[in-house]
């Protein structure tokens, strides 16, 4: 007698479930050696001679006497000190840099144009003829930058970063196999910087969250003068308590989509966070990050407020696999 259609199904469904899981398996065990990817950055060029002095009204980092080379993360911030973008600054002999996604590019450059065009200074999309290596793992670290690139420092589950130009790929590539990198996978990528906690501008960090709240303190220099947003973020510092910040969830259900409405089992007209990332990891199965309320602990369970069988469990960041045990 042939075998009924459920019971076959079983193992195929199985099957095929390991063959989905098993390069995301692969990949991250190779990130924690060695391996990389390639995207296509957004880059600003300011230049000027009033570049600097500019800038450094703008950004929450300090741009003085950055030596050709170096780099820095830093924000730009409304007059209330809400969160327009974040970019890793890099200076350049006449001119300064800030790479930061693709699809951030026009608005960041209308924004800066507007106050650029009171000084002697210019803001332009410089991002054509570019391409970013992001790292991953110690085994990268003595990778060089290519003729007319630069390195970019750490951030989160990133070892660095090569700025380069589109011509250096191949020697970029040559460079990166010598030391044993792999490329991974962009589902990899998402989920490897959901476990470091690193937010994603225009998802986890929006014009609605203060630097704060969302895992910025390493883009905020507490020395420098005037910027925009300076005093809120100072007194933020000085006397403030934040209500908020960014978390991971660990979802017990099956991932939830971002945009979904956490709440309390016991009070699901109030919410106390939204899904902004989701993706499933290779050590902690389906995961996420929001910005949740500090009534929301760490260890607490949230449930979707749609759909309250669907549980999210709260978690520090980064992630631990000492917090699930």
């Amino acid at each position: 007698m042939p075998k009924s259609s459920s019971s076959s199904a079983g193992p195929e469904a199985e099957a095929g479930a390991r063959g989905e899981t098993e390069p995301l398996v692969r990949e991250t065990e190779a990130a924690r050696r060695g391996a990389h990817r390639f995207i296509a950055p957004g880059v600003l060029a300011v230049e000027g001679p009033d570049r600097e002095a500019f800038l450094q009204g703008q950004l929450t980092q300090d741009v003085r006497g950055l030596a050709p080379g170096a780099a820095r993360l830093a924000a730009g911030l409304t007059p209330k000190g809400k969160v327009l973008f974040f970019a890793t600054l890099l200076a350049e002999p006449e001119r300064l840099l800030l790479v930061l996604p693709l699809g951030a590019v026009p608005p960041v450059v209308a924004h800066l144009s507007r106050y650029a065009a009171f000084q002697k200074t210019t803001v332009r999309d410089a991002s054509g003829g570019r391409l970013l290596a992001e790292l991953y793992g110690p085994d990268t670290a003595s990778v060089p930058a290519p003729h007319g690139g630069a390195r970019l420092p750490p951030w989160g589950e990133l070892a660095g970063a090569i700025l380069a130009p589109d011509s250096a790929r191949e020697t970029l590539e040559a460079a990166l196999a010598a030391v044993g990198s792999v490329p991974i996978s962009e589902a990899t990528a998402e989920a490897l910087r959901i476990e470091a906690g690193r937010p994603r501008l225009g998802f986890d960090a929006t014009d609605a969250h203060l630097p704060d709240e969302v895992g910025l303190e390493a883009a905020i220099s507490r020395t420098k003068g005037c910027y925009v947003g300076q005093e809120i973020v100072a007194r933020r510092k000085t006397y403030g308590k934040p209500t908020r910040r960014l978390v991971g969830f660990r979802f017990e259900d099956g991932l939830l989509e971002p945009g979904t409405s956490l709440a309390s089992p016991d009070r699901l007209d109030r919410e106390l966070s939204r899904v902004t990332s989701a993706a499933v990891s290779a050590r902690f199965g389906p995961i996420g990050l929001g910005v949740a309320s500090f009534e929301a602990a760490e260890g607490a369970t949230l449930v979707s407020a749609a759909e309250p069988a669907r549980r999210a469990l709260v978690a520090g960041l980064p992630f631990q696999p000492s917090a699930f045990e």
